[in-house]
């Protein structure tokens, strides 16, 4: 397996559109990376320039200490999982598996060695003999992996292949996936737009907007510790609530909003302290919201007045969307008993839990020690 090194990565497209912006990317031998981002923000552009596929107008890519911006794709020691899976209709599974290894000149004991046994890794040596057209989205997406691991190449790259499967395979192909990391200990960069596959299945995220970095890091610390507001909004789901407004001295430390007032517990004065009298940019994660009889009396609860105006039943939880001060919040709660829409309620925000972002530049304003 290999290391892969981005230094200062650029394209730009007939010399106007710029996909990717100095990317800067460093990841380990054996480590799982996702690239995460909306639609358009250049992670798949990133992924085709790793894999050869797409030229990089500046900077360096280096796979196992090797600067290879002028290897040809075939000689970069790398497999790529396409999301259309891009098998042959016209050829067996077992035929489609083995076809990169024939054009390497492999022997044909040697093919079916390595066939069988990805194929026994992938549970799919009944599939062998069938052709594509013959097999589910499941199977497909399976074959396609079994076809990148024959080569046994040095770097596994995904461009979101598990996005045309129903959302009860996904979780069933990401969690395969991930077991077949761990199996491998293999270098594998994955590509997705569902902020959940990242979450559950990188060691590191790389959170991507507009071509531009914005954070890489360890799921949790991106969860806990986002570097702008950006990077709060989008990990996460319900995505964070973000309130408009200042912070104030009266009689302690006030966040106001409009007609809303919300003090701040004692125990984050010192560290916000510095911002009062500033605009900022308050950001506070649905499942830190809770009702009033419900919540425990904690130093940073604080309650205010919201109108309920929809509720979403999910089973284990309920998402509880709320008008205050002119904005919509919502809740993640564990109740037993749906709430009567249109009604006010009293909600208890957790302040111990909340972020702080420059309404200008959108990064966050505290400083925090990140876990390992």
């Amino acid at each position: 397996m290999a290391s892969v090194e981005l230094r200062n990565v650029t394209k730009v497209f007939d010399k106007k559109v710029t996909a990717v912006s100095a990317a800067n990317i460093s990841i380990k031998d054996t480590e799982f990376v996702v690239l995460v981002g909306p639609s358009g923000c250049g992670k798949s552009t990133l992924l085709r320039m790793i894999a050869g596929l797409e030229d990089i107008s500046s900077g360096e890519i280096a796979i196992d200490g090797k600067v290879v911006n002028q290897v040809p794709p075939k000689d970069r020691d790398i497999a790529m999982v396409f999301q259309n899976y891009a098998l042959y209709p016209h050829m067996t599974v077992y035929e489609n598996m083995a076809f990169g290894l024939k054009l390497r000149k492999f022997s044909k004991d040697e093919i079916t060695q390595r066939v069988n046994e990805a194929a026994e890794i992938l549970d799919i040596t009944h599939l062998l003999d069938r052709k594509p057209k013959a097999l589910s989205g499941g199977q497909r997406q399976r074959v396609a992996v079994g076809r990148a691991i024959v080569r046994k190449p040095k770097v596994f790259l995904f461009d979101e292949p598990l996005s045309n499967l129903d959302a009860k395979l996904r979780v069933q192909m990401r969690t395969e996936i991930s077991k077949l990391h761990t199996r491998l200990s293999s270098t594998m960069i994955y590509v997705t737009h569902d902020q959940v596959e990242a979450m559950t299945m990188g060691e590191r995220i790389v959170v991507l907007k507009d071509g531009r970095i914005q954070q890489m890091d360890t799921p949790l610390n991106l969860y806990h510790y986002p570097a702008n507001k950006f990077v709060a909004g989008f990990i996460g789901s319900p995505a964070m609530n973000f309130l408009d407004g200042e912070l104030v001295r009266d009689d302690g430390l006030w966040f106001i909003c409009q007609d809303l007032k919300i003090k701040m517990p004692d125990s984050r004065r010192q560290e916000l302290e510095s911002l009062a009298g500033t605009r900022v940019v308050m950001g506070i994660r649905p499942e830190h919201l809770s009702v009033k009889n419900t919540a425990p009396q904690t130093d940073g609860l604080h309650n205010i007045t919201a109108r309920l105006e929809v509720v979403e039943p999910m089973g284990n939880e309920m998402f509880l969307y709320l008008k205050a001060a002119g904005q919509i919040l919502v809740a993640r709660l564990n109740l037993t008993e749906k709430p009567q829409v249109n009604s006010d309620i009293a909600i208890g925000l957790d302040l111990q839990k909340a972020h702080f972002f420059n309404p200008q530049t959108e990064e966050a304003l505290q400083v925090y020690t990140k876990q390992n």
